[in-house]
């Protein structure tokens, strides 16, 4: 809903003939619609008894199917919300294009052998690590990184799995970054593991192996979504939208709104507090209001 507010659009641009050119927009909306979807999903089910026709006279193959699709529907469902906030990363990659364009043109000035970036993904890093590594960024970020790599290494020696960065934090702003590309290579590439059911195998008979793919999911997610928040903070031309017009304009709580829904607000959308921009929310923070 935050993206949906800031309703901001930057050209997106390409290198190519050696030659920099304008290539179609990006949105905050687009981003919005992504993380909208992901929020969203609540199952994605699976059907085992598909193809299958002995669970039709042995009961033991319908309760293996069944486990079968319980335990893949738990795997699915939060593999499902992370592509869909990768994807919202994606747009966001490119929605900072113009902002490294303006920046990698500056610097080039003083420093005509600097290398191009030539990936979205890449010039987003550069700019965190290079631009705006003093940014703030929201609450409890470092510590959130501290464990999705923990979780990592061990997902790494589990599965022999490879990472084209070193599994020690840098401390650089774009690490979390970092892993969590990572993460959606192995997913694009086909390289993340589909484990099996531990109620019917030998191999992963272990829960801990099953815990271990679900903390990684949810640790990817949680850590791309803060990314889109910082990258947001150092992208953004303000609030631009007729949504955040009338919001502001309401004539009994506008000004109290304003004073919340600010662009310091987007570090905090991932803690619980008392403002909301979700409408259950702002109808409590409504009746406080009216109490108080």
């Amino acid at each position: 809903m935050f993206c949906e507010l800031l309703e901001n659009r930057h050209i997106v641009y390409k290198f190519s003939n050696k030659s920099v050119s304008p290539e179609g927009e990006a949105d905050t909306v687009n981003i919005a619609k992504w993380l909208r979807l992901a929020s969203q999903i609540e199952s994605v089910e699976m059907n085992a008894f598909r193809y299958e026709e002995a669970q039709l006279w042995c009961r033991p193959v319908a309760e293996e199917l069944d486990s079968n699709a319980n335990h893949h529907t738990a795997i699915i469902t939060p593999l499902t919300r992370f592509i869909f906030i990768a994807n919202a990363l994606e747009e966001t990659y490119r929605f900072a294009s113009s902002l490294y364009e303006h920046h990698y043109q500056l610097i080039k000035m003083n420093q005509p052998k600097l290398l191009r970036k030539r990936n979205y993904s890449a010039q987003a890093h550069w700019l965190l690590d290079e631009i705006f590594s003093k940014v703030d960024v929201p609450i409890h970020y470092e510590h959130k990184v501290d464990n999705f790599l923990s979780i990592i290494r061990l997902y790494q020696s589990s599965f022999s799995v490879t990472f084209d960065v070193d599994l020690i934090n840098c401390g650089s702003l774009s690490y979390g970054l970092s892993l969590v590309r990572n993460i959606r290579n192995h997913i694009a590439h086909a390289v993340f593991p589909i484990i099996e059911n531990p109620e019917y195998t030998f191999d992963f008979s272990n829960p801990k192996t099953k815990r271990l793919i679900l903390n990684l999911l949810s640790h990817a997610s949680r850590i791309a979504a803060m990314n889109i928040q910082i990258l947001l903070g150092v992208t953004n031309d303000g609030f631009e939208s007729d949504g955040y017009a009338h919001l502001c304009s309401e004539p009994d709580y506008g000004d109290k709104l304003q004073s919340l829904c600010s662009l310091g607000y987007l570090n905090n959308l991932h803690i619980k507090q008392d403002f909301g921009l979700n409408d259950s929310s702002q109808c409590r923070l409504y009746s406080l209001w009216d109490d108080s």
